[in-house]
């Protein structure tokens, strides 16, 4: 489903969150003790907090190395020697922008001692499990340093702010913008936004059968790789107490829970990157023309090593152009400089450590006041009956004249922001009467009843909020925008819905085909099974085979930023690959969709963008393999008094590479079934059902 240069985006849009290593000699002792709990997830603890960061390093590193070590190539700009020219486009862009200088310089200055003290930790625990395990792989990367930790960090930052497709955007321009419209922002950009999943639901008192605090957390990753989601819990004797998902190779929780609240993450794209038309001199082509005067580029020459086939390799060499803006892009529409949130922020991990260290609201939403994390969706609920929807954006104070989706006018020195929009002025949504908040990647206006949700008109146009609402989205609303009290049984429900909207824009696209004229049979009678479609895609439905077939494709253009084909020749083809591969226009949507792992493949519910999130990589057989989309999900709760109960389930287990490890497969079943499992972050609970314990360093 997705292609190679999405994917490689997609890797690298999160890729903040990883990794790498380094042993310091002279670094003090560290200790940890990894307790695998029954279905294998590593339960680390150490008496500091380095500690405990050195031992979730080695439990990651006995599960998922392989992940780890691909990070590493990315941090350090090697991308393309193992991807070709996709990755090459990667360092590029950290060369360019001087990402490991950047970190090298700040790193003693902008991060903490505890945070310094942390990386420290995590790396020599990483270093540690490489020492007991070196081959001819892995000894390319050991020892490895703590600036490439904290160099992922800063890379994220670059994707969270979509300058990605700010170039795709500015290379398809078809011509010239004239300088009457570089006033007004210059030539419109149709151009649909890239959507990446997941959804988070919290409910407090007023919306609970049973009065307790709720909290869904279900953020959509592919299901392998270096961003799949990976189960853990961590904690210290000096307070660190964290459970939930975090992506191979990462020092912290990003989306989990400790004993005083937890929290979601969903993507949302606020507009985080300018465009700034430049006037070139025609006299000379190293200038740009700014307040009146000709600048001078700042130039810096690029070396590109990349792998062209097989085991050749070739060192391209590029000039990179910079402005008081940022980097200069030259298109046949003309030059633009970029410049985004964030450029120079290495502070990440600190905010990280801050949010998994919380232990109340206002703790939490201190740590959000950093800004380092730019942009997300945050749904947060803790054992005080708050819940909250933050839509967390470092949008900068632009000039409101101005329309800055649009190019705006490069020459004027006094358009270039050096300012964050205050987090006062970015939308919160806190305690809502309707006792529910919910996100999956939509309006965040429309979060919450429609009577309890914050005004857009309160808040800069010059942010760039998104306006769009996807399938899931509705159904939340459906769902929940009601006097309806809900139990834990009601709110995995919601969680597992598989159903789509009438108001989505992909049935809409659907319901086009019902409105042909056909003559034939065959294409009446699959107008027919579309029409009696009651939009679920369960197991035993026949409709959503020719269904889900059809309106993937206008959601895998919305994914890809490019108009749909037109449903009506979808529609004919879909026809003739289902009849061809199952022998008729209607089988059962289990006989289409599978789960598949290791000789594992177990029919699946849900399907593309919705609630049930699956999206599933058409095989040779005509089935789907699930390939992305719900991976791990997260259910909690605290009830009056404070006591909190946590089921979690994962798409395969804990032992993401190891195919003679029990816990390779041992949750697909589960999942499949949409059944959760014992989180046992009880002390208790994990005492009497531990499977292993282990202290590091061995003696």
């Amino acid at each position: 489903m997705l292609q190679n240069s999405k994917y490689i985006f997609s890797i690298i849009f999160i890729f903040g969150f990883f990794l790498t290593l380094s042993a310091n000699e002279g670094s003090p002792q560290y200790s940890a003790t990894i307790t695998r709990d029954i279905y294998g997830v590593p339960h680390v603890h150490g008496e500091r907090d380095a500690d405990a960061a050195f031992g979730l390093a080695y439990a990651q590193a006995e599960d998922d190395i392989k992940n780890i070590l691909s990070t590493i190539d990315l941090a350090r700009a090697g991308s393309g020697l193992k991807n070709g020219r996709d990755g090459a486009i990667a360092d590029y862009l950290i060369k360019a922008l001087a990402i490991r200088e950047l970190v090298e310089e700040r790193y003693d200055e902008d991060l903490s001692k505890e945070v310094r003290d942390v990386i420290d930790g995590f790396v020599a625990g990483l270093n540690y499990w490489l020492s007991l395990n070196l081959d001819r792989e892995t000894k390319k990367y050991y020892p490895v340093n703590k600036i490439d930790l904290v160099s992922s960090f800063a890379i994220q930052n670059i994707f969270f702010a979509q300058i990605d497709n700010a170039i795709q955007e500015l290379m398809s321009m078809p011509k010239e913008v004239e300088s009457a419209e570089l006033d007004k922002g210059g030539e419109s950009l149709a151009v649909a936004n890239l959507v990446a999943g997941s959804n988070a639901f919290a409910l407090n008192s007023n919306k609970t059968s049973d009065g307790k605090t709720r909290l869904i957390i279900n953020s959509h990753q592919p299901l392998d790789g270096p961003v799949a989601w990976y189960e853990a819990h961590i904690s210290s004797d000096e307070g660190w107490n964290m459970m939930g998902g975090l992506f191979p190779g990462a020092p912290f929780i990003f989306v989990g829970f400790n004993e005083n609240l937890g929290w979601g993450m969903t993507v949302n794209q606020p507009d985080l990157t300018d465009s700034f038309k430049l006037k070139l001199n025609p006299k000379n082509e190293n200038q740009y023309f700014l307040d009146g005067n000709w600048e001078d580029f700042k130039t810096k020459e690029i070396k590109l090593p990349v792998k062209i086939f097989g085991p050749i390799r070739w060192t391209f060499t590029r000039e990179a152009k910079f402005t008081k803006h940022g980097l200069v892009l030259e298109t046949e529409s003309g030059s633009y400089a970029l410049k985004f949130a964030g450029m120079n922020e290495i502070r990440q991990a600190d905010q990280w450590f801050r949010m998994n260290k919380a232990k109340t609201k206002d703790e939490w939403l201190n740590a959000m006041k950093m800004r380092a994390i730019i942009s997300f969706n945050a749904v947060y609920a803790d054992n005080e009956d708050n819940i909250m929807l933050l839509h967390n954006t470092a949008g900068p104070i632009r000039n409101k004249n101005y329309d800055w989706s649009l190019p705006v006018d490069g020459t004027k020195s006094s358009l270039i922001w050096d300012q964050i929009t205050p987090f006062e002025e970015i939308p919160l949504l806190v305690n809502p009467n309707s006792g529910w908040v919910a996100s999956a990647n939509q309006d965040p206006f429309r979060a919450s009843a429609i009577t309890d949700n914050l005004k857009r008109s309160d808040y800069a146009k010059t942010l760039g909020i998104e306006t769009k609402m996807t399938n899931r989205a509705y159904r939340v609303i459906e769902i929940f925008d009601n006097d309806k009290k809900f139990s834990e049984g009601d709110l995995l429900a919601a969680k597992f819905d598989n159903a789509y909207s009438r108001e989505s824009r992909s049935i809409k696209y659907l319901y086009e085909v019902l409105e042909e004229d056909f003559n034939d049979k065959k294409l009446l009678d699959a107008q027919e099974l579309l029409r009696g479609w009651d939009l679920k895609t369960d197991y035993d439905n026949r409709a959503a085979p020719l269904g889900v077939c059809v309106l993937s494709e206008e959601w895998r253009s919305f994914m890809n930023r490019i108009e749909a084909p037109n449903s009506e020749g979808i529609f004919l083809d879909c026809i003739k690959k289902i009849e061809s591969a199952f022998g008729r226009i209607d089988p059962m949507w289990s006989e289409v969709n599978f789960l598949v792992r290791g000789d594992l493949a177990l029919p699946i519910q849900g399907g593309p963008d919705t609630l049930r999130a699956i999206y599933g990589r058409l095989q040779d057989d005509g089935t789907l393999k699930a390939v992305a989309g719900d991976g791990l999900v997260v259910a909690l709760s605290w009830d009056s008094s404070g006591k909190q109960e946590s089921k979690s389930i994962h798409q395969y287990g804990s032992a993401t590479q190891d195919t003679k490890s029990p816990h390779y497969d041992d949750q697909v079943k589960m999942f499949a079934e949409e059944k959760m499992k014992p989180t046992f972050f009880d002390k208790t609970e994990l005492k009497n059902n531990t499977k292993s314990k282990i202290t590091i360093p061995f003696k």
